[in-house]
């Protein structure tokens, strides 16, 4: 876990961890055991009614497509954990074997961020994806500025013949911000997601396209 991979339980991290649990009231009766394992309890509701959606196609189907319907979206919440400066967001069954010191140090960096990202890059001890969706690091006019979340594609989910992943969904490094909170919550609300075209028709269709492993790309 992150906690076992940070300061103090880690001497080599030089970041220490407080761990939450995003409970949606329906599992609310299953969350004393997490309680005892020393996670701070946030039951949060789904930030967004079904009923409120305005997209039809959203509001129709997305309760009844994933894992979890549109309950997947309590992740969101953790952009609200505001006593912090970098949020982890997990799911239970993903496992951390290293520190992500490297990822928290580029975060921390503010303008300096995506400088010292591709020094880590260039150094080896940050490791990114080169395709067609990836973000380009070393090209000529490559912006500065501050890095405010990461995250990993799941390709086992891609559609076949479709070049479109979405977020692994049990993965994401943010920097808490209300109002990057309140854009989420917004763009669900609306809720243009096109079948067979995602998310303001350019997102595409894999599994889970219309919860959290479609929004984070598109926002």
């Amino acid at each position: 876990s992150i906690y076992s991979n940070s300061s103090p339980r880690l001497a080599t991290s030089r970041y220490a961890a407080k761990m939450y649990a995003l409970v949606h009231p329906d599992a609310k009766a299953c969350s004393d055991e997490l309680r005892r394992l020393g996670y701070d309890i946030r039951v949060v509701p789904t930030p967004v009614r079904v009923e409120d959606i305005q997209g039809q196609f959203l509001r129709e189907h997305v309760a009844n497509t994933g894992c979890c319907g549109e309950k997947e979206f309590i992740k969101l919440w953790a952009y609200d954990l505001m006593d912090h400066a970098i949020v982890v967001h997990l799911d239970l069954d993903y496992l951390v074997l290293r520190p992500l010191d490297d990822l928290y140090d580029v975060m921390v960096a503010g303008r300096d961020g995506k400088r010292l990202l591709r020094d880590k890059i260039r150094a080896g001890k940050i490791q990114v994806h080169d395709g067609p969706w990836s973000e380009k690091y070393f090209e000529e006019g490559a912006q500065d500025g501050p890095v405010d979340a990461y995250f990993t594609r799941d390709y086992n989910m891609a559609h076949h013949g479709k070049k479109q992943a979405g977020v692994q969904g049990g993965f994401l490094v943010l920097r808490p911000s209300h109002p990057a909170f309140e854009e989420y919550v917004a763009l669900i609300r609306k809720g243009d997601f096109l079948p067979g075209k995602g998310w303001g028709g350019i997102g595409g269709a894999f599994y889970g396209a219309q919860q959290f492993q479609g929004v984070v790309p598109y926002f």
